[in-house]
């Protein structure tokens, strides 16, 4: 069967590159292409799903199980595989968080969040960051902040209620200043709830750490001061953990190695196993007398038995692997590779991320931390020739995302961190042509 003439003809795709490839089969961190190639994958598919590595047999045979017994339930109806998923839920959240609405969806259960909030608090505007991603509907576009993913659309539609402020991002501070000192953004953030959000912002909606704008961070500071300012106002603090959650910074969430509290927290990819998943905790306080029979939200694959099941499997992987100190050893790894190599190929400005979720900025100078872009989109097919599934995010496209699954084998993980040793160096030499000069001689205590 020739399915690259197939996929061209009847396949209707997003994001597709030239060097695409078409998979039959995975396991683990590894994943085999029709013609019987192996690769490595630093992406844990798309940013998470295979966080406890694919086709994870604990995960599969917890579905099937629950396919053969009950796929799924009445709107109107629970089902005892949700019950114990939520109640287990209630057993890992950040304090307070006990209620969990459940969907098939990071996209849908930011949706479902941003209505919650905006039902329970009546106030119709929400705040989101700058670097943001949120998803890629209508709605959720319209809280992102990376010009890209909206700009195709007509007058790159948002919403009028949803507005966003300038984060802290500690490498490239859009207020400008010193990169370490979140103050600017804070005032920022008082300004706006103080002056036009005045009493109308039911929630500001935050990742702690930005994976799709290349694991951007913030100062300890900046985590502190937003907790402060939202309960003051009483706007309530949503945080995505879509990527962040379940182990991949080193702790259950982010939301504990920041000392985060949130009112609402999302997460999602990971959740799943490989099953599409999503889902929100919230406060049980917060849930206003009869709103749970209303149809404030409303979807077909809500709150259902066969998502449940591959929650329940993965949070008993979590917990039986050890999978936060997984993170922690792997993720201090691959960081202090990575600067090491720092050391050597001054392409590399900055490298940042807790636990294994790990980003590497390329950039063409580092004094003006002007972003390699065109090397980087070379370096994604030159790591793709050589066995390797990465992916480079950011505004500029310039960030080398390393966040392979928390199960990968130690043998597997040495062989991703020297193909991204190779593709460094081809990053180098790719941006030491554009200079036109030899390679930069970097002093010994560069990218400490």
């Amino acid at each position: 069967m020739d399915y690259e003439a197939l996929a061209s003809d009847f396949v209707l795709h997003a994001l597709r590159r030239e060097k695409s490839i078409i998979f039959e089969r995975a396991q683990g961190s590894r994943l085999w292409d029709i013609n019987g190639n192996v690769y490595l994958d630093t992406m844990s598919g798309s940013a998470g799903p295979a966080m406890v590595g694919h086709a994870n047999p604990a995960v599969a045979e917890a579905v099937a199980r629950q396919m053969a017994k009950l796929p799924s339930v009445n709107l109107l109806h629970d089902s005892t595989t949700l019950i114990e998923f939520c109640t287990r839920m209630a057993s890992l959240a950040p304090a307070g968080l006990t209620k969990t609405f459940l969907c098939v969806g990071g996209g849908e259960a930011v949706e479902a969040a941003i209505k919650f909030a905006i039902r329970i608090t009546g106030r119709s505007e929400v705040l989101s960051l700058t670097g943001a991603y949120h998803g890629q509907s209508l709605a959720t576009m319209g809280l992102g902040g990376m010009p890209a993913l909206r700009k195709w659309l007509p007058g790159s539609l948002r919403w009028p209620n949803f507005r966003q402020i300038p984060s802290a991002d500690a490498y490239r501070p859009p207020l400008g200043g010193d990169p370490g000192d979140g103050r600017a953004a804070l005032h920022a953030l008082e300004a706006d709830l103080d002056g036009a959000g005045s009493g109308h912002v039911a929630a500001l909606i935050m990742e702690l750490v930005q994976g799709p704008n290349g694991h951007s961070v913030y100062t300890s500071d900046y985590y502190r001061g937003v907790q402060q300012i939202c309960c003051e106002r009483g706007v309530l603090l949503i945080v995505d953990e879509i990527q962040t959650g379940l182990c991949r910074c080193g702790t259950t969430w982010a939301c504990d190695l920041y000392d985060v509290r949130p009112d609402i927290l999302i997460v999602g990819k990971a959740l799943g196993g490989g099953v599409p998943i999503g889902a929100f905790t919230t406060r049980k306080d917060l849930i206003p007398k009869g709103l749970e029979s209303e149809a404030w939200h409303m979807l077909t694959f809500m709150n259902q038995p066969l998502s449940a099941a591959a929650g329940l499997a993965v949070l008993d992987i979590m917990e039986k692997e050890k999978l936060a100190e997984r993170a922690r050893v792997l993720g201090q790894q691959a960081t202090e590779r990575f600067r090491q190599l720092a050391k050597c190929y001054d392409v590399i400005g900055d490298v940042r991320g807790p636990g294994l979720f790990v980003g590497v900025d390329f950039v063409e100078n580092r004094e003006h931390k002007t972003p390699a872009t065109a090397a980087c989109r070379k370096a994604w097919g030159f790591a793709l020739d050589h066995g390797l599934i990465t992916q480079f995010g950011g505004s500029a496209s310039n960030v080398l995302k390393f966040k392979p699954p928390l199960t990968t084998p130690q043998v597997d993980f040495d062989e991703m961190l020297n193909i991204s040793e190779e593709t460094v160096a081809f990053i180098q030499r790719e941006v030491d042509q554009t200079r036109r000069v030899p390679s930069v001689v970097v002093p010994a205590n560069a990218g400490d």
